[in-house]
């Protein structure tokens, strides 16, 4: 029996297997936000732990809904995870949070005409 064969043969079934399980590991990588927008503005959207490493997730425009993620490893965050969001026009910036959401979870982010009485809630996927 060829030990190359057999081994080849293995490797390939091996990365077959794990080919299929990937698509199900990175369903439960990121958590997705789901931002609608009352406001007039354009609102720059920012994830923070508790009030420190801000991470920039994306815009979304004058009364318009928009689908932001990110990855489930940022959710370690013993403080809770916050969002910090810009109003574009007026340059200032309002907390939503804290939050905090497992493997799968989806936020439902809501920026209100005043975006000081935005909120978030949290949901399974």
């Amino acid at each position: 029996m060829n030990h190359k064969l057999v081994l080849g043969a293995a490797f390939l079934a091996a990365t077959m297997l794990l080919g299929c399980a990937l698509p199900g590991t990175m369903q439960t990588s990121q958590v997705s936000v789901w931002a609608r927008s009352h406001n007039r503005s354009t609102v720059d959207v920012y994830l923070l732990c508790g009030d420190q490493d801000a991470r920039w997730l994306g815009l979304v425009g004058p009364k318009e809904a928009a689908a932001l993620d990110f990855q489930y490893a940022q959710t370690r965050c013993a403080r809770g995870l916050n969002f910090f969001l810009v109003a574009r026009d007026f340059n200032q910036g309002y907390w939503v949070g804290p939050m905090y959401p497992l493997a799968g979870s989806r936020i439902d982010l809501v920026i209100e005409k005043y975006a000081g009485l935005s909120s978030a809630n949290l949901s399974r996927e």
